[in-house]
């Protein structure tokens, strides 16, 4: 496998846009973490000098340097959709020949759990969920729709980091349009 299929295209450039690109400017820039990291501290409370918003900080900083060396192939400080196409054509052929996501990936994934983990029960609920993608410009529909799928059959309707860990990777490999795994980040315009 080296090209995305048209639903792996997809799955991609709804990252990118909805996700990713905070700013909706076209491009992934180290200014779009940083508003990502705005949105969460304001649902969690934090304080610019608060331990938790500068773990954070640091965090989002290393996730960015990571992936602007595996995508900013130009080295303009910005990620283009074509960049970030060809860098997920890359990361999707690893994990599925059975090497495990970049770092930066892994570590974007984990910040992501704990990000919605608002409580810090080491789960995430509905509302969480639904606090944390609205943030992202989600609509109220959409995240309830995805949250009811991803969902189905956990024990009290709570995602455990595993749960969440299984998603975001079925969300990146799965061909299957009504896999659980393509709800985590709204539903998919098949």
């Amino acid at each position: 496998m080296s090209a995305l299929t048209d639903f792996q295209r997809k799955k991609i450039l709804n990252l990118f846009e909805n996700l990713y690109d905070t700013n909706k400017d076209g491009v992934i820039e180290k200014c779009d973490f940083d508003n990502a990291l705005e949105k969460i501290s304001s649902l969690h409370h934090w304080k610019n000098n608060d331990a938790a918003f500068k773990e954070a900080q640091d965090t989002l900083d290393v996730i960015w340097e990571g992936l602007r060396l595996r995508a900013d192939k130009n080295k303009d400080g910005k990620i283009t959709k074509e960049e970030w196409t060809k860098m997920w054509e890359e990361c999707i052929k690893d994990v599925v020949d059975g090497k495990q996501f970049p770092e930066w990936q892994q570590k974007y994934m984990e910040f992501m759990f704990y990000a919605n983990d608002t409580s810090g029960d080491g789960f995430i609920d509905r509302d969480e969920y639904t606090a944390i993608y609205q943030l992202f410009g989600f609509s109220s529909d959409t995240v309830n729709q995805a949250f009811d799928k991803i969902s189905e059959g956990v024990k009290d309707g709570k995602l455990s980091k595993d749960d969440f860990e299984g998603l975001w990777r079925e969300y990146f490999i799965s061909e299957d349009e009504n896999a659980k795994g393509n709800f985590l980040f709204g539903r998919q315009g098949h």
